[in-house]
């Protein structure tokens, strides 16, 4: 399927760090990618509107993310010995990155979503309204309460590191 493969040059560096960034670290978030793209493959015969490829892949990982997020409360449940980390972009120490992390990890899912496409991925806010099926101003809402979320965890960790 090479019309599979040109569409997902496309958006394949946004869809990678949309994944880690769900998931928590680079491994996680690439299985989560990959498993996504299996998914991806295998329906795309399937996807009615080729041009839309970008908000399905999207939504694809979006739930596959979700699935896994369930699965691994269950086991989270059963075990109560895990934990998330969130990643952050290459330029900064790792001491700030695992900081970014934690605060991160702090946001709730809508919101933690919202901010992951529109600032790391660069996604308009009326297209990640689209994907999340909530109006533009629930997607600004999302990005403000999110970022003071981020900001107030980020300093709650951080005392002296001031604000992100």
């Amino acid at each position: 399927m090479r019309d599979f493969e040109d569409r997902l040059a496309e958006v394949y560096p946004g869809a990678m760090r949309f994944a880690r960034g769900l998931e928590g670290s680079e491994t996680d978030g690439d299985d989560l990618l990959q498993e996504a793209l299996l998914r991806a493959w295998r329906a795309y015969p399937r996807l009615r509107d080729p041009d839309r490829f970008p908000a399905w892949l999207f939504t694809i990982i979006r739930n596959t993310h979700r699935s896994r997020a369930r699965k691994k409360a269950i086991r989270r449940w059963l075990s109560l010995d895990r934990a998330a980390e969130r990643p952050a972009p290459e330029t900064i120490s790792f001491e700030e990155k695992d900081a970014v992390r934690r605060a991160l990890a702090r946001v709730p899912l809508p919101q933690r979503e919202a901010l992951l496409l529109h600032e790391v991925v660069g996604i308009p806010v009326g297209e990640i309204a689209r994907r999340q099926g909530v109006s533009e101003s629930a997607v600004k809402s999302r990005l403000a309460r999110g970022r003071e979320r981020l900001r107030e965890a980020y300093r709650r960790m951080n005392p002296a590191g001031g604000a992100t």
